[in-house]
């Protein structure tokens, strides 16, 4: 097991940092041991890193002319509609939508003079076709932004659009698209291969290209032995023959020195692949992370259809290795490894990639995510040592495990017995809004004024880990992290055991008929293509291709799925077990339907006994560990079906806030609905 390794870190100035934090690549460049250590001195390493963000991950998708181009250019830009997300193939028109990152932007996100009206056909940013899904624009960057005098452009920021704006083309992992902007120093990089590391088959041809702004001598190492030189050149390459070279892990390296003994160097890694290893995982072992011992874990992931995958994490340095390629289950369905040595102390971070450099994705079953996007406005009064993101390591939301967690300690002397159904009086509480501070622990500390009220139960508005930081929570993610923007998860446990103590039911209201677009099972299997904003693949064995009733919002769960029953009992295990809820109201509960009924609401408020059987399902999986948890359906469907629910032992909300408004306005409304007995229930399991 290779030990985690510190970051990289230079003596870089602020601004320069700033260029390296807004910079996406996919480059991760090593101080390899065949290059002299003149390479890497202080200076050297200043213009090693202006070259180095020439490795966008963007550059497949984005070509330019000159390659380095400098504010005070007139720069060429050719889009691919093909690359990234392929959302614009085969687009007669298209319009660039176009903004830049200078040395004032605080963030990725933060794009300055920005050029282009959203939806419209805007000849400012309309694109030559050129065919081949190629578009062209052509502008003078200083003036056509209308940068002031004595700001620094650092990168071009692009996403790509149809004339009404809802078909839009960026990053294959749904990020924007950047172009970096030199200062006019020597510069060189390796330009070939786009993909970063690139991986290849045995047998496999392929090209390394590097280019210098000037004319200079180029030198092209593989493993520390020379490939390739020029000399008063501004371009080299070689032919790289994997059969020459086997399986395995290589760096190619560039030395570029000007006629006026200035030194850049750039560095990129090429992998030569073998055939998984078909091979089962010890018994016992379930999807997600399986921690096996103090410096042991096996990380298992379900991917039907997938035909290889890494791991990557603070475990590789964030880099593809072939000792972290997984192995593939005699079944072909899952993939795993074992990864030992570990520190049980160290909080790691990881991904799965699959079949592609881009397509990195957590690991669903994680209680804890790193998000490059939400989490530097979370403040440490809410999330006291939040971990970080590993900026400049990878993309997307990152999961995490440790083997030592400091564990809650549960105060097992409180003599706590769940009110009955008949005595629930429940406080619908949404942390964002109850308090000014919007954390677990400012609820902990109105839990006084809250028993005051004789509530008997508080039904948490969802706190699973949701898109962006500041939601009502029904637009989830991952479905074993509580969002921390609320707090750590130990302040949760906190929050129930305190409601405990006061004789107080802790319910969480939970979204599982549709899941947002970075849950992983979203994205392994997604179709960029279809429809305006893509949908799931027919591959997708949790998620449907298009939602079955009109009221679905994101990505719509096929309930009738094996493999979505399996996750989501765990989901529903899990709150219970860990957390030590007393039960859940389950949004939407209407929607867990395979019925198609797309245009006709009251086809699906009709009974509908394959819902029914499916809640039955969940029902018995957890009453079989948890008898009598709450199971609170906001259900909303003919009064038979829910009839029928009632009989089996579910609460159903009963839908008459509007005929009590209206009465405590003075109106003359019938709430006489309100009484399960006008509903021809047999228990009192009306909310």
């Amino acid at each position: 097991m290779k030990s985690k390794k510190g970051y990289y870190t230079n003596p870089l100035s602020y601004f320069q940092q700033i260029l390296i934090k807004l910079t996406k690549t996919k480059m991760n460049v090593k101080k390899s041991s065949f290059l002299p250590k003149l390479f890497f001195s202080k200076r050297v390493i200043v213009l090693f890193t202006l070259i180095l963000f020439s490795h966008l991950i963007s550059a497949q998708i984005i070509s330019t002319d000159p390659i380095f181009p400098l504010q005070s250019d007139s720069v060429i830009i050719i889009y691919d509609a093909s690359q990234g997300n392929g959302a614009l193939i085969g687009q007669s028109q298209i319009y660039a939508h176009t903004g830049v990152i200078t040395n004032l932007s605080t963030s990725p996100s933060d794009w300055k003079y920005v050029q282009g009206n959203w939806g419209t056909a805007d000849n400012r940013v309309k694109m030559t076709a050129l065919g081949n899904n190629l578009h062209k624009i052509a502008f003078t960057i200083d003036t056509y932004y209308g940068v002031p005098a004595g700001q620094t452009v650092l990168q071009l920021a692009f996403v790509f659009r149809n004339a009404a704006g809802d078909i839009v083309g960026r990053e294959a992992d749904g990020s924007d698209i950047y172009v970096t902007v030199y200062n006019g120093t020597f510069a060189g990089a390796i330009t070939a291969p786009t993909s970063v590391p690139t991986i290849k088959q045995l047998g496999d041809n392929f090209d390394i290209v590097a280019f210098t702004s000037d004319t200079a001598n180029l030198q092209l190492y593989i493993q520390g032995s020379l490939v390739s030189q020029a000399t008063n050149a501004k371009t080299t390459s070689f032919n790289v023959q994997t059969s020459q070279f086997g399986y395995g892990k290589f760096y190619a390296s560039l030395v570029a020195t000007s006629l006026n003994n200035e030194v850049v160097t750039d560095s990129i890694y090429f992998i030569v692949q073998p055939s998984p290893t078909v091979a089962n995982p010890p018994s016992g072992v379930i999807d997600g992370i399986n921690i096996i011992n103090d410096s042991t874990v096996i990380l298992q992931l379900y991917a039907p259809y997938k035909q290889f995958v890494y791991a990557i994490g603070d475990f590789t340095d964030w880099e593809f290795d072939t000792q972290y390629f997984m192995n593939k289950t005699t079944a072909g369905d899952r993939f795993w490894i074992q990864l030992n040595g570990l520190d049980p102390n160290e909080l790691y971070g990881f991904q799965y990639v699959i079949d592609n450099e881009l397509m990195r994705v957590p690991d669903i079953y994680s209680e804890l995510y790193l998000d490059p996007w939400n989490d530097q406005w979370i403040s440490s009064n809410s999330y006291p040592n939040m971990p970080q993101y590993p900026t400049g390591k990878t993309q997307q939301v990152v999961s995490t495990f440790q083997i030592n967690e400091n564990e809650f300690v549960w105060d097992n002397s409180i003599n706590y017995t769940k009110p009955s159904k008949e005595k629930l009086v429940i406080y619908e509480l949404l942390i964002r809004d109850f308090t000014d501070e919007r954390t677990y622990q400012s609820v902990i500390e109105k839990l006084d004024y809250l028993d005051s009220l004789n509530i008997t139960a508080i039904q948490l508005m969802p706190i699973l880990e949701f898109d962006g930081n500041e939601s009502w929570g029904y637009n989830p993610n991952f479905y074993f992290a509580p969002d921390k923007y609320y707090g750590p998860k130990n302040k949760l446990k906190e929050l129930v055991q305190e409601c405990h103590r006061r004789g107080i039911a802790m319910i969480l209201d939970v979204a599982l008929n549709h899941s947002f677009g970075l849950n992983p099972q979203v994205r392994m299997y997604f179709d960029p293509t279809a429809g305006a904003y893509g949908q799931p693949s027919a591959q997708n064995p949790w998620l449907n291709q298009s939602a079955t009733h009109d009221f679905n919002v994101g990505y719509d769960y096929n309930h009738e799925s094996q493999v979505t029953k399996d996750f989501m009992n765990r989901v529903i295990d899990h709150w219970v077990r860990e957390y030590r809820i007393d039960g859940y109201r389950f949004d939407l509960s209407k929607g867990f339907t395979q019925n198609y009924t797309i245009g006709n609401v009251g086809a699906w408020s009709a009974y509908d006994q394959s819902r029914i059987n499916i809640w039955k399902y969940y029902r018995d999986n957890l009453w079989d560990d948890f008898p009598g948890a709450y199971m609170i359906l906001e259900h909303f469907a003919d009064n038979s079906e829910e009839t029928t629910l009632s009989n089996e032992g579910f609460m159903l909300w009963g839908n008459l806030n509007h005929n009590y408004s209206e009465n405590a306005m003075g109106y003359n409304a019938d709430i006489g609905w309100g009484s399960y007995q006008a509903r021809g229930w047999n228990a009192p399991n009306l909310i």
